[in-house]
């Protein structure tokens, strides 16, 4: 390529704006909210301090492996589907089977062993059980696609996101499954930082999975400011909206709590609620600005 091609392109993407447009572009995005209404997360501690899911955001979950990350992921996907946004599930680790056994746990109750012994007694009643996800009441799962990319590359997975522009809210599970060269923390970071100007430069906004540094491990588990992601630095740096879960025992219950770590769009963070789950794995709400038992 020439220099003049390569002038052009940096042009292209680098392109310098006046200050003054940034006007223009809140007065948009307020016409926007007005008319179309928020679009929401549809979880409490979100909802009430970052408020609507902004485009070109990103927003990390972190937490250590088993306590819920890609559960909570799934539950934002399935909330914006319920407002009728088209969402795509970038699957670095499940397949589409594993995350619809979840969903279905939360939409009849029945998890996959239930449903399992139910198909050896009657087959009939199984299936009735499978098919009732095709009931109108779900249509919204028509909005969300899951595409398994283990093993991918950031490149790859921008590639294949250009090539299914109808979805404007991405989730991915998880960062530390993105393929890439060097050490870990370069991977995670290169990774973080191409996710976050692909959202800007395209409008769609993000969900991103990260796992815990093990190195937290020993950090008091009442210390969910303790939670951080490997390659935390530059997870917090390009971060809109963080959030961490830490799990807490009482007795037999288990609990979640969830930090808000980062948020670019207000002045609250380093808040924390409490939640558990129902036995359809939806999420509780237990108390708001929790801070300890």
């Amino acid at each position: 390529m020439t220099n003049s091609n390569n002038d052009e392109q940096f042009k292209k993407v680098y392109k310098p704006v006046p200050l003054l447009e940034g006007i223009e572009e809140i007065r948009q995005d307020f016409e926007e909210r007005i008319a179309q209404g928020d679009v929401v997360y549809g979880i409490e501690i979100l909802d009430d301090c970052v408020e609507t899911i902004r485009k070109g955001s990103i927003t990390f979950i972190i937490a250590r492996a088993n306590v819920g990350k890609s559960a909570w992921a799934q539950i934002i996907a399935l909330n914006l589907a319920k407002q009728g946004k088209k969402v795509l599930i970038c699957s670095c680790e499940m397949g589409a089977g594993l995350l619809m056994e979840r969903q279905l746990k939360r939409m009849t109750g029945i998890g996959t062993r239930q449903l399992r012994e139910l198909y050896e007694k009657s087959r009939d009643k199984a299936n009735y059980v499978l098919d009732s996800v095709f009931d109108s009441r779900f249509d919204y799962l028509h909005n969300v696609d899951i595409c398994e990319t283990g093993g991918a590359s950031v490149d790859d997975i921008i590639s294949m996101l250009n090539c299914f522009p109808e979805y404007h809210y991405i989730v991915i599970d998880y960062i530390q499954r993105v393929r890439g060269q060097g050490k870990e923390y370069e991977v995670i970071t290169n990774a973080a930082r191409e996710l976050q100007t692909y959202a800007r430069q395209t409008g769609k906004a993000m969900i991103i999975c990260s796992q815990a540094n093990r190195a937290s491990e020993g950090d008091s588990k009442k210390d969910t400011m303790a939670i951080r992601g490997k390659g935390s630095g530059s997870i917090e740096e390009d971060a809109d909206v963080g959030l961490s879960l830490m799990e807490e025992y009482e007795g037999d219950m288990k609990y979640i709590l969830a930090t808000l770590f980062k948020n670019r769009y207000g002045a609250l963070k380093n808040i924390t609620y409490k939640y558990s789950y129902d036995d359809r794995l939806n999420l509780v709400l237990q108390e708001k600005g929790y801070t300890g038992g």
